[in-house]
């Protein structure tokens, strides 16, 4: 269990409590101030943050000291874990008011306007006060599902925001080439940037005869699949795993599954 899970899950997955869904929240002033960064700046909030924490994180000699810190402080501001297809779809049922918005990330490093980000709760009412002219598209639940279904089948994998933990606001849907906050937490080492999911990829070895087309291994935004040739199959590193479970969807023999995070000893523990 993640340490988010033991303070704010009550006995569950902290995304699915839906006690952490509640209005009740909005009563936190610095979760407020978070989200009215999120929603009044748009891109500039994400070129601010991003810049700035490339640039502290690499200071000679107190660099390693400032990474510590933000790593300590982002989970009292914005950022996500990386959540299932499963989870992705049963914490919409605890959300409400959902709209799409243009993908930060995309914008940001491949200046395209691609609607794949999730946003419900606050994110509607606070947008529009803010940004009232910027593109933002209401949509229904059974659209949202829709949404994260296709975006599943594309490749993208789902990560939930919050705005100062344990407050869910956002599915974003996305992959390697456009991801900010996996870029820090490879480039930077700053992990809190991302976290990774609650489970890791499973090979069944006597499924898995290896395809002449290997979709599965392109499907991995996180280099956790390899093959092994010795084996004749894929080879899964856990501890590079993000548990977003895109293999298992790609693999025409049902040879990949999910299992939990803490019960295979590679990965136990690793957020």
């Amino acid at each position: 269990m993640c340490e988010f899970c033991a303070k704010h899950g009550q006995g569950n997955r902290w995304y699915l409590n839906p006690d952490n869904f509640s209005e009740k929240m909005m009563g936190d002033s610095q979760r407020v101030k978070t989200l009215e960064k999120v929603a009044g700046w748009g891109i500039d909030y994400y070129i601010d943050f991003t810049s700035r924490v490339t640039q502290l994180v690499n200071w000679p000699v107190i660099g390693k000291a400032v990474k510590a810190a933000i790593n300590r402080m982002a989970p009292n501001e914005h950022g996500g874990q990386v959540v299932s297809l499963e989870d992705s779809l049963q914490l919409l049922e605890y959300a409400r008011d959902f709209v799409l918005l243009p993908c930060a990330c995309r914008k940001l490093v491949g200046h395209r306007d691609d609607m794949v980000c999730l946003n419900f709760g606050p994110i509607k009412d606070m947008q529009r006060r803010f940004m009232p002219e910027g593109p933002m598209e209401e949509i229904t639940l059974e659209e949202a599902r829709e949404m994260v279904l296709r975006s599943d089948e594309r490749g993208h994998f789902h990560q939930v925001l919050y705005a100062k933990v344990p407050f869910p606001i956002c599915i974003c849907n996305c992959d390697a080439r456009y991801c900010t906050s996996l870029k820090q937490r490879w480039a930077n080492n700053v992990e809190a940037a991302i976290f990774k999911g609650h489970e890791v990829c499973a090979v069944d070895g006597e499924l898995c005869r290896f395809c002449e087309d290997p979709v599965c291994l392109t499907r991995c935004s996180f280099g956790a699949l390899h093959y092994d040739p010795g084996a004749g199959r894929v080879h899964v590193h856990a501890a590079d795993c993000f548990g977003c479970g895109l293999c298992r969807t790609a693999c025409p023999r049902g040879a990949l599954s999910l299992a939990a995070r803490d019960g295979v000893p590679a990965a136990a523990g690793m957020w």
